[in-house]
Formats: C-alpha cells, sequence, structure tokens
C-alpha cells in the first residue's frame, strides 16, 4: 500500500500528491471515485491522506481515508 495526499478539487478532478508525484506535477484522478471508495464526501477531499492499493504513472485506486476523525 502507497500513501498519497490530495491537494486540491477543481469540480471532479482531484490532484494527488504521491511518492510518483511531486506537488509541481500532481496525478489528476476523479474526486468522486476516491468519495466513494474512502467514503466521505468529495469536498472533505482536500489535505486528507489516504493509502491506495494501486499506484502507477496514470492511475491510483483502492482508496483507504487516514487518520479518518470520525472514528
Amino acid at each position: 500500500m502507497t500513501t498519497v495526499r490530495v491537494l486540491i478539487t477543481v469540480g471532479d478532478v482531484a490532484e494527488l500528491i504521491t511518492p510518483r508525484h511531486p506537488a509541481a506535477a500532481p496525478l489528476r484522478v476523479s474526486a468522486s471515485r476516491i468519495a466513494a471508495q474512502a467514503g466521505l464526501p468529495a469536498n472533505e477531499l482536500p489535505g486528507r491522506a489516504f493509502t491506495v492499493q494501486t499506484l502507477s504513472d496514470g492511475d491510483a485506486d483502492g482508496f483507504t481515508l487516514l487518520d479518518d476523525p470520525r472514528l
């Protein structure tokens, strides 16, 4: 598993900082997919850290929220 952080969301696009993608060149993925997999609203994604099951140069999938304040 790999840890990623959502930098910002614009519309349905979330920009992620990952070990392969620095803030200057973030990975862009669907915010609604992250929200659905992690179980929280898309507007709460920025600033949050997640683990992902798969990470490639062009995509990430299998998002799980780290440090869930609701628990």
